[in-house]
């Protein structure tokens, strides 16, 4: 009994954490769209209306749209252009919490991806990005294959994300 309560209550507390760190990223890339060459560059090959969708399974997700420069975030999508779905809470948060890349998450078979692999790629590459800002260096190092130039200050982009600009 005792097992299953601490089990219930660390996935939930899992899924809360990657609730919070979705609303972040979108945040984040939205920033990033306009303010980062490299994002704005990746997103805007993207066709208008393409739904982008990160699912965690029985937890949050985000669905992301293109409209013009910047991105918009979508309640849900039914059948997003665009899926990768995790397997579990478990390596969501791993992948969310810095704990584990991308790329690894990738080899370890711990997410699926659905539709266009060459705009999925462009989507991965825009989320390090907005890692490589979010995340401190020292962390950064260990889930990114290398430290991407900085074309604005962290703080800066807190400041966008917090404010929601």
């Amino acid at each position: 009994m005792r097992v299953r309560f601490r089990y219930r209550f660390a996935a939930g507390a899992q899924r809360t954490v990657c609730r919070v760190v979705l609303f972040f990223l979108f945040r984040a890339l939205n920033a990033l769209s306009v303010r980062d060459s490299r994002v704005a560059a990746e997103i805007a090959p993207w066709p208008e209306e393409r739904v982008l969708g990160l699912e965690v399974p029985g937890g949050p997700a985000l669905y992301i749209v293109r409209r013009g420069k910047r991105l918009a975030r979508l309640k849900n999508a039914p059948a997003p252009d665009i899926l990768i779905r995790f397997k579990s809470v478990r390596d969501a948060f791993y992948v969310f919490t810095g704990q584990m890349g991308v790329a690894a998450a990738y080899a370890q078979h711990r997410f699926a991806v659905r539709g266009n692999v060459s705009e999925t790629m462009s989507f991965v590459r825009c989320v390090d990005l907005a890692e490589g800002y979010l995340f401190p260096p020292f962390w950064a190092k260990s889930i990114l294959k290398e430290l991407p130039e900085k074309q604005l200050s962290s703080l800066r982009l807190y400041g966008a994300v917090l404010l929601g600009r």
